[in-house]
């Protein structure tokens, strides 16, 4: 009964606002989940958009739940770009009723699919850790913006080249970068599975105490198992994360340490968001090469 009423409250208010929506000449109103997302908009959209994220720097978006202000905000926006894949879990009702009103866009589900990395059958959201892979969810918002200003097109398309050129210097600066760890030291352990496709891409090993969303559980067991890794290979560091608490690392630090090992905290790595604008990981260029410096100068 709960659910039933939700859902008449949702496309209420969803149908009393999307008639206000989009007016010719005036930019479009564009509402992100994840700052990640957010600043991709950006690049491409430029003036000729407005856009407001309801995510900002530490939130874990696995666990993000929709507030009444965030509704108005989807309820006026001409289109919305989320990351998909279940990144924002508990949002997808609210994606689902909206997508009848409006474009819903879920850029994760713009990946070429055999490129996508599961984790017990689960498909894993964290696509962005992976340039080349980021440069498709590039285009699928070039087209969506395109669809909804076809006036703009040139304008988005000029953007999204010159973009485009940053990304594959990014990529190839990655390359070089991680290639500099001696390779039994390319080993990359965080609280949650988050750095797969970096992994992947990037030629690193990637570990975590949780997996791929931030919502499982991990067990003495897991704890156990990433303690003996790190003491048999003589992992040098490991890495929390901007949106994860310190906890479980911490814990992962001093069992180490107390049972004879020897590891030390790498610093703090960016996954589910950026850092705050003003900082080095305050875009998704930023944010990429901080990692990278960060991984780099703890494991090499």
């Amino acid at each position: 009964m709960k659910n039933a009423i939700k859902y008449i409250a949702l496309s209420w208010l969803f149908a009393t606002f999307f008639s206000q929506n989009l007016a010719y000449g005036s930019p479009i109103k564009v509402v992100t989940t994840t700052n990640i997302v957010h600043e991709l908009v950006l690049q491409i959209g430029g003036d000729k958009i407005q856009a407001e994220a309801l995510m900002g720097p530490g939130v874990d978006p696995h666990f993000y739940k929709a507030t009444f202000g965030d509704m108005r905000k989807l309820a006026h926006a001409d289109i919305v770009f989320y990351n998909g894949l279940h990144l924002e879990g508990r949002m997808q009702s609210v994606f689902d009723n909206l997508s009848s009103m409006k474009p819903v866009v879920g850029l994760g589900y713009a990946i070429e699919q055999h490129l996508l990395l599961k984790e017990n059958d689960i498909v894993d959201p964290h696509f962005w850790l992976d340039v080349r892979l980021w440069r498709q969810a590039m285009h699928e918002v070039v087209l969506r913006l395109t669809e909804l200003a076809p006036q703009h097109a040139d304008y988005f398309d000029a953007r999204a080249d010159a973009y485009l050129l940053e990304l594959n210097q990014l990529d190839v600066w990655i390359r070089q970068q991680i290639a500099t760890i001696p390779e039994s030291r390319r080993v990359l352990i965080s609280a949650h599975n988050a750095f797969g496709y970096y992994g992947a891409a990037y030629n690193i090993e990637v570990l975590g105490l949780q997996g791929i969303n931030t919502t499982s559980e991990y067990g003495l067991q897991d704890l156990r198992h990433l303690k003996d890794i790190i003491k048999k290979r003589k992992i040098k560091a490991v890495f929390i994360e901007s949106s994860v608490s310190e906890r479980a690392i911490e814990s992962l630090i001093a069992g180490v340490n107390a049972e004879g090992g020897k590891v030390a905290l790498g610093g703090q790595l960016y996954s589910d968001a950026l850092g705050s604008a003003k900082s080095s990981a305050g875009s998704y260029i930023g944010m990429m090469r901080y990692n990278t410096r960060t991984i780099v100068k703890a494991l090499k």
